[in-house]
């Protein structure tokens, strides 16, 4: 069994320093932060970010416009890449976020 840690005396403002500073480091300066931009997309890609966020699933939307399954799946996978967009949830966050569903 390992030697119990040794008590310290804790002083609130020392705390108080280190969590500023370890918060300080998390931050990104405005800058850098990049939001993934609409304009990216082709107009297939655009499309199939609509129908996906409106709950279509992809065997309905490669029938709606006419091309594979697998098509579909590619034009999703590129989509949420270039998006940085992970699951349906976020597909579909996303589109709200940004007016893109149909009212």
């Amino acid at each position: 069994m390992p030697p119990p840690i040794p008590e310290v005396e804790r002083d609130p403002a020392v705390a108080g320093t280190v969590m500023a500073g370890y918060l300080r480091g998390r931050e990104v300066p405005e800058q850098a932060v990049e939001t993934p931009s609409w304009e990216l997309l082709t107009p297939r890609e655009q499309e199939v970010l609509k129908l996906v966020a409106e709950g279509y699933k992809t065997r309905e939307i490669a029938e709606y416009l006419s091309l594979s399954e697998k098509t579909i799946e590619k034009h999703r996978s590129n989509m949420m890449r270039k998006l940085k967009l992970q699951g349906v949830s976020a597909v579909t966050a996303y589109a709200i976020e940004n007016g893109l569903l149909r009212q």
